[in-house]
């Protein structure tokens, strides 16, 4: 009897459709006052999947604007409508398009290379990434002994009265998607906006994830911030808030990238959305990148090296 041999061919592999991967657009609100030496050490070390930078200036008279044009071509502008810390922040958020929202000062104090801590924070499900200087993997090199006891009590209170586990309560790099906007509705001014932000966030219930931050010194110039003067604002809020009502209609919560995992910086997309997209950022702007001439090299060679261009003289 012959035996029937059956020839095994290996079965043709049908196409598996991929689900689609999402990148929260991330957009770095930086107010600016008089910045235009510092703007070097912030502008070239972003991330370079930023979808957006907003740069609220507050009336400036130095080159702030010129310098970050020069810097970061894609940069948009935003004109303060009124004066300190809090009412820029506001300007800057009405401006933004992004998903998520990353507050990052200009004085070259805070590391745009921790943006994505904030960012991993909140795709794991965190509805409002707050930076600490004091977790493990924080600290600070610029706060003061007087500043930091006024933290620690300022801090404590609010624990206290809100039922909160902070451990870093004046301090200005947070990120938040879009949808917290409604719920932090800023309408202060001064530097007591951070407490604001926190405490309205704590009230509306909403999900807070802590990330550790290093605080570095300000490399130029001199703050405007008043340790006993704002020390007292942020006082005064936290008593005020503490009795204001909350809106009976919160926003419905967004949900388009909770749980998606790490975001490194780099796009999570296909190869050939990925290869398209670099094209347009760095081939199809006269063949430069989004930083321009002046940001690009000075990138290269150092950010320590950079001199911002000279002021036109009287009449030219």
């Amino acid at each position: 009897m012959e035996a029937v041999v059956e020839e095994c061919r290996p079965r043709r592999r049908l196409p598996v459709a991929r689900a689609p991967t999402i990148t929260p657009r991330v957009s770095v609100v930086i107010p600016a006052l008089n910045e235009a030496r510092n703007l070097p050490h912030v502008l070239t070390r972003l991330p370079f999947d930023v979808y957006e930078v907003v740069l609220v200036d507050g009336h400036s008279v130095d080159l702030t604007m010129e310098v970050a044009r020069a810097l970061y071509c894609d940069v948009r502008f935003v004109r303060q409508d009124g004066y300190g810390k809090g009412n820029a922040l506001a300007c800057g958020f009405a401006a933004c398009r992004g998903d998520i929202i990353v507050m990052l000062d200009a004085d070259g104090s805070a590391d745009p290379g921790e943006i994505p801590r904030f960012v991993d924070a909140l795709c794991r499900g965190a509805d409002f990434a707050k930076g600490s200087r004091f977790l493990p993997g924080g600290g600070s090199s610029d706060i003061t002994r007087l500043r930091r006891l006024g933290n620690w009590g300022l801090n404590s209170l609010v624990n206290l009265l809100y039922g909160t586990r902070y451990t870093d309560l004046c301090y200005g790099y947070n990120a938040f998607w879009v949808h917290c906007l409604p719920r932090i509705n800023v309408d202060c001014d001064g530097f007591e906006v951070e407490t604001l932000i926190n405490v309205r966030i704590a009230k509306a219930g909403l999900r807070v994830s802590e990330v550790p931050s290093y605080e570095g010194l300000r490399i130029h110039g001199v703050s405007n911030l008043n340790a006993v003067r704002d020390g007292w604002r942020v006082l005064m809020t936290i008593v005020r808030e503490r009795f204001r009502q909350v809106p009976a209609n919160p926003p419905r919560p967004y949900l388009g990238y909770a749980g998606l995992g790490s975001w490194n910086g780099i796009e999570r997309r296909s190869d050939v959305d990925r290869r398209a997209r670099a094209e347009r950022r760095s081939g199809s702007r006269n063949g430069i990148d989004r930083r321009g001439t002046l940001g690009r090299r000075a990138a290269d060679r150092g950010v320590d090296t950079f001199i911002p261009p000279e002021a036109p003289p009287p009449g030219a």
